[in-house]
């Protein structure tokens, strides 16, 4: 197997929408280019703190504003040394994506000018690898390999930014095998990716997504260069790439963090080892596990291909999101596997991509991936058969996914263990046909103070708070019952001594919500539900300014809240279009029931909220949902 498709001239000569990426590319890499200057003595910073810290919002990188940074929610300008070098961050990560898009440029066009840019740019990072600084995201600097501690870059603040990188110079210098010469391909091994083998060597130490990329780092680099130490240590080592999918891969054929962006980015790194293998004829164990994950994946999407967010994230991701790493992964799998059909059927859904805001894949136009462009030139996506996604439960990665011709509702009932865990335990995600009732939020970078002080709040989720504090558990649930339109799950000491029953059973118009919970102690109980922006409540009801009265733990972010007057049951009513979504709450006996407003996510976006309180050993929680 060939790197780019034998007919790839041909094909981008044939299609209108590659010869203007091409264009597009052109006029990218040559004005970077034109300008190219880093130093190594300048200490590059996480590209997390990038976001705003008053509302999470992402922070505008402009490569002609090193020393600005604004808010893309607020307007809000950063200038400091710490955003200063996220500045760095994310023009290095540019860097070597140009280098990589003037290696393509070069086989398309036959310009010296690209080759030579490739050759500069890498040459400057492999000249001048050792004089940038060992350094991490917390902001610690390390004389030597020794001495540093776990999660190290020198060009970049991490091994896992570090090993991206790596990775696409690599990718660039393939497309280019045949046209560098060995003086050249010796320098940048043994001043640079020899090194980078030293630095993430000792980072690989546990079953986790960034240590899947370490090993995809090292083992794509010992392909390339035929290094059989890097080889052997990332396909044989102690905590190698087959070992971090036999364990870190649920039966479910899901990534264990319980993050569907985290399965995608372990997939993205892994799939890229999966490719230079097959390249060098070189066989990998758990190749097979690796195809069913992305089988999988299609199938706890929701129908539309929107992919619910349980953890952490980003957030209103989709299918299409990662559609660049499905074309690699058809690549490594063929033309006529399952994994190519899917893709096709993704290509082809209306949804627009939602692109993601760091380590991002290169698009024309949101459309075209990079991916797409190399590997899959000629694919022709418009012939394939049509996967209908399948009703499914994933209990060992504690999720299930309800469907019928009109709804989708997605419970997360447990975690498997703390790694990028939200507090949410039952929490549900609501699709009706083609919108959203109620999604996950996700989150934004991890340095925003909404991030640690409302997305990762227990309030923030459809789910029920105990005594106005984040849950606990971070372990499965204790059992789930799953058929065809109905799920249950049970969970002891959600909070220490708390016991949870959710129960929702789905419906042609809507679905059934019953959440029951148990202590031996008396404690305030929140049922929470949050509704999309893009519902409109009838204000048919009679209310008056209240408070919550908690002021901690996301509480504090819960704005213009009222308490409603209700008898034993009350019907909230919101419009969406032409459709009349009702909401019946009943057994309303010795219970409050609120409506607030909350943030969505980015937060100048405000959601409405629904909070049923009861103050009691036991509470019972009963909501009907229809839509007329």
């Amino acid at each position: 197997m060939r790197y780019l498709n034998e007919n790839f001239l041909e094909a981008i000569n044939a299609n209108p929408r590659y010869q203007a990426m091409v264009e597009n590319m052109q006029k990218e890499v040559n004005d970077f280019y034109a300008n190219f200057h880093d130093d190594p003595s300048v200490n590059s910073e996480w590209g997390h703190r990038y976001f705003c810290d008053e509302d999470g919002g992402r922070l505008i990188f402009d490569i002609n504003k090193p020393h600005e940074h604004v808010c893309e929610v607020c307007g809000k300008v950063y200038s400091d040394k710490l955003h200063d070098g996220v500045w760095v961050y994310m023009y290095r990560n540019q860097a070597v994506l140009t280098a990589w898009k003037a290696a393509a440029l070069y086989k398309v066009t036959n310009d010296k000018k690209y080759l030579d840019i490739t050759k500069n740019i890498i040459s400057f990072y492999a000249n001048n690898y050792t004089k940038f600084e060992i350094h991490n995201k917390e902001v610690h600097v390390f004389k030597n390999y020794e001495e540093m501690q776990w999660g190290c870059g020198r060009i970049l603040p991490q091994g896992l930014n570090e090993s991206i990188i790596a990775i696409r110079m690599i990718n660039a210098l393939e497309i280019l095998k045949d046209d560098l010469d060995k003086e050249f391909l010796d320098n940048c091994y043994n001043k640079m990716f020899r090194e980078i083998f030293y630095l993430l060597k000792p980072q690989v130490d546990q079953i986790h997504n960034i240590r899947c990329w370490n090993n995809t780092a090292i083992g794509v680099i010992g392909l390339f260069y035929n290094d059989k130490e890097m080889i052997d240590f990332a396909f044989n080592g102690e905590f190698n790439v087959n070992r971090q999918l036999r364990e870190g891969v649920t039966k479910d054929n899901f990534w264990y963090e319980g993050s569907i962006h985290y399965n995608f980015f372990t997939l993205e790194g892994v799939t890229n080892l999966l490719l230079f293998a097959k390249l060098y004829n070189y066989p990998v164990e758990e190749e097979e596990l690796v195809k069913k994950m992305f089988i999988e994946a299609y199938h706890y999407a929701f129908d539309n291909h929107r992919f619910p967010n349980p953890n952490d994230g980003w957030p209103s991701i989709n299918l299409k999101t990662y559609s660049y790493i499905y074309h690699v992964a058809a690549k490594v799998f063929g033309y006529d596997s399952e994994v190519c059909n899917i893709l096709k059927n993704i290509e082809n859904n209306p949804l627009p991509r939602t692109p993601l805001p760091l380590s991002k894949p290169y698009y024309f136009n949101n459309e075209i991936s990079f991916e797409r462009f190399l590997l899959n030139t000629g694919l022709d996506l418009t012939d394939y058969t049509v996967v209908k996604p399948l009703t499914k439960n994933f209990p060992l990665s504690q999720f299930g996914m309800l469907r019928n011709k009109n709804f989708n509702i997605f419970m997360k009932y447990g975690l498997n263990g703390p790694s990028h865990a939200h507090p949410d335990l039952m929490n549900i995600e609501v699709m009706y046909k083609d919108y959203m009732i109620s999604r996950d939020l996700s989150n934004p970078g991890y340095q925003s103070k909404r991030y640690k002080d409302w997305f990762k709040m227990s309030v923030s989720h459809n789910t029920v708070v105990v005594n106005g504090k984040n849950m606990t558990k971070t372990s499965p649930c204790d059992e789930v019952i799953y058929k065809d339109g109905y799920i249950k799950s049970i969970s002891s000491d959600v909070y220490p001594g708390v016991k949870y029953e959710r129960e929702i059973s789905l419906n042609a118009t809507g679905y059934d919500d019953h959440f029951n919970v148990y202590s031996d102690v008396e404690n305030t109980y929140d049922y929470v539900f949050h509704f999309e922006e893009c519902l409109e409540l009838v204000k048919n009801y009679k209310a008056e300014t209240s408070s919550l009265g908690f002021n901690e733990f996301g509480y504090e972010h819960i704005k213009d809240v009222q308490l409603l007057n209700h008898e034993n049951s009350l019907t909230l009513t919101f419009i969406k279009g032409n459709d009349k979504i009702n909401v019946t709450l009943d057994d309303l006996a010795g219970k409050k029931v609120f409506i607030c407003k909350t943030f969505d996510n980015p937060v100048n976006h405000i959601r409405t909220t629904l909070v049923i309180r009861e103050i009691a050993k036991n509470a019972k929680f009963n909501l009907k949902l229809e839509v007329k």
